[in-house]
């Protein structure tokens, strides 16, 4: 499977730059949107997260959190404490910052290789201010499509055992008091990652971005191309499909924020690069996901429209 995303890499590198020199002008304005969404947008909300999750990581700190929530969190997943405090954070945190976290805390020896496929399985949100903020959509549709994407992650992990052992609140104590490393080198290499993971955000997104507008050559049904948009780049894809009103516009939106694009799935297999990880079931996790919440959606919408006709 490595070596299949290796040539799926290489093609579409290939096909974008053949693109971009054929449509020069498009490509420029298409960069442009795609950089002021990233810095106007991502990188207010997504780098702090990423780098103070880091430092707490590297400090200790992550160790406090990891003791207080293994009470409610480890019984009610059979989760690690450890592995409880990365799914929580994953909540609010949202993707790829949720990958870079799990690869950090298994090159820390904190959670082993199967830990850290399953914790990818669970734990791949959307960014509460994308839902919330990004889409301007009412609260209660917002809080809606929250619930339609989070559901299935939560039935998976109810259904998971793993034997577990509960901290006690000396190992914590003793993480803040030994920290593996400065504070000094832990912030620094806190920004550095952070800054390494969102080139790989930016670098995807122009791309996927690229072969979305080249669909257009193709495609002449706009609503056709906003939903494979979707499939391509999450974000993009989300806001596109809320122009049309129609039945299956929330069911779609779910299905994007779970499946979390292409894009998203390249970015996180970059950042997990010399880890021995099946990208093939993350790959497989991540469309059940979708479907999942696709399904879930469409349901609960139905359900909610006889309600009101009664």
């Amino acid at each position: 499977m490595k070596k299949a995303n290796y040539y799926f890499t290489l093609c579409l590198v290939l096909f974008t730059t053949l693109f971009s020199f054929m449509n020069m002008f498009q490509i420029v304005k298409i960069s442009a949107t795609v950089i002021q969404i990233v810095f106007t947008n991502l990188l207010p909300s997504l780098l702090p997260f990423m780098i103070l999750i880091s430092l707490c990581l590297s400090l200790g700190l992550f160790h406090l959190l990891s003791y207080f929530i293994q009470f409610l969190f480890s019984p009610l997943f059979h989760l690690t404490p450890h592995m409880a405090s990365l799914y929580f954070v994953s909540f609010f945190c949202g993707y790829p910052t949720n990958a870079k976290i799990i690869k950090e805390s298994y090159d820390l020896k904190y959670i082993s290789l199967n830990q850290l496929q399953h914790l990818l399985s669970i734990a791949s949100f959307s960014s509460l201010s994308f839902i919330f903020v990004s889409l301007h959509l009412p609260f209660q549709d917002a809080l809606f499509l929250y619930v339609c994407h989070i559901i299935p992650s939560l039935i998976k992990a109810l259904f998971y055992h793993q034997d577990y052992q509960l901290m006690k609140i000396k190992e914590p104590i003793h993480e803040l008091k030994n920290p593996q490393t400065s504070f000094v080198n832990a912030l620094k290499k806190s920004i550095l990652s952070s800054i390494h993971a969102f080139i790989f955000i930016l670098g995807y997104m122009l791309v996927f971005q690229f072969v979305g507008y080249s669909l257009n050559f193709v495609l002449d049904d706009p609503f056709l191309l906003a939903i494979i948009q979707g499939f391509l780049e999450f974000s993009s894809g989300s806001l596109q499909i809320l122009q049309y009103h129609h039945f299956l516009v929330y069911p779609f939106i779910c299905f994007y924020l779970s499946f979390s694009g292409l894009s998203v799935i390249m970015q996180v297999d970059n950042i997990l690069e010399g880890i021995p990880y099946s990208f093939s079931k993350y790959f497989i996790d991540r469309c059940l996901h979708g479907i999942a919440s696709f399904l879930i959606c469409c349901l609960l919408q139905y359900l909610t429209s006889m309600f009101f006709m009664l």
